[in-house]
């Protein structure tokens, strides 16, 4: 089994490529973790970067946000096994299949009218959502314009925790949050002399935050975000985390499918992403 591992000199905006073979997967993949960390200087002496990108086998490179200088084993280990599942046509994400998100949202708008006191719900005006999409610089999938038309966010005072660990956005609050994540992992990737990730498919990583993710909710540096990239995955939802970044993979196939289980949660009271529904005081509520 080949491996490869890749550091880059900020000095010389060039890469330094170690590479080598080993008698199977496990094996390749503790070999090219090791060489990753060992590898500070290239060959004429220049001071490289922290390992960022490692290949095993045939497949795609993965690029660490952290590198292999603050990266546990597990951590990058973890990293290069999605990418092999991904290049094996793995999806890693919930197996609801996708369904009609006006549907889905009825039945979520119902058991709240009927269980949550002073709910109000309104959706945006096509004309926000086309402003929203103008200044993102490109299209959305349908089904989040579809659920933008449905509900635009909740007003602050007959706010609904309608996710367990993120809040839900409106679209000034989309487009503003998209804008302050590219700024940061803007100057992350600067500092770091990390490469454009362009080509890449609708759930694959990264290791950064691209324009094509549009968060709809999210709080403390951790969003759910819509996938806008193509390819089969196009459109899942994904969550982004202040320091793992997109690493965990995708979370649903599709909104409407995140919208069926949350649907499903509430009417049956079972867990919806880790934590399940309660109403207390005429308040929803996770635990």
């Amino acid at each position: 089994m080949k491996w490869f591992v890749s550091a880059r000199s900020a000095e010389t905006i060039s890469s330094t490529i170690r590479t080598g073979e080993s008698a199977d997967w496990d094996e390749a993949v503790a070999q090219a973790i090791q060489t990753g960390r060992e590898l500070t200087h290239a060959d004429d002496g220049t001071q490289l970067g922290p390992a960022r990108n490692y290949r095993i086998g045939d497949g795609e490179a993965v690029s660490t946000a952290d590198g292999s200088s603050t990266a546990s084993d597990d951590d990058l280990r973890r990293r290069i096994e999605q990418q092999t599942e991904y290049d094996a046509g793995v999806a890693n994400a919930a197996p609801t299949p996708p369904k009609s998100v006006a549907e889905q949202w009825d039945r979520i708008a119902q058991w709240l009218t009927d269980n949550v006191s002073s709910v109000s719900i309104a959706g945006a005006a096509d004309e926000q959502i086309q402003d929203a999409m103008r200044s993102t610089g490109g299209l959305w999938p349908e089904e989040l314009t579809s659920f933008f038309r449905l509900v635009n966010g909740f007003p602050r005072e007959n706010w609904v925790s309608i996710f367990p660990m993120h809040e839900l956005f409106d679209v000034d609050r989309t487009v503003s949050e998209r804008q302050l994540e590219l700024d940061i992992w803007g100057e992350i990737d600067a500092e770091m002399g990390a490469e454009p990730q362009v080509g890449t498919a609708a759930g694959e990583y990264v290791g950064t935050y691209l324009p094509e993710f549009i968060p709809f909710a999210g709080a403390d540096g951790y969003l759910l975000f819509v996938d806008a990239r193509w390819g089969p995955l196009h459109g899942c939802v994904t969550e982004f985390q202040k320091v793992d970044a997109d690493g965990a993979g995708p979370k649903w196939p599709s909104l409407s499918a995140m919208l069926t289980d949350l649907a499903d949660s509430l009417e049956t009271g079972t867990a919806f992403d880790g934590q399940t529904p309660t109403v207390v005081d005429g308040q929803l509520r996770w635990q």
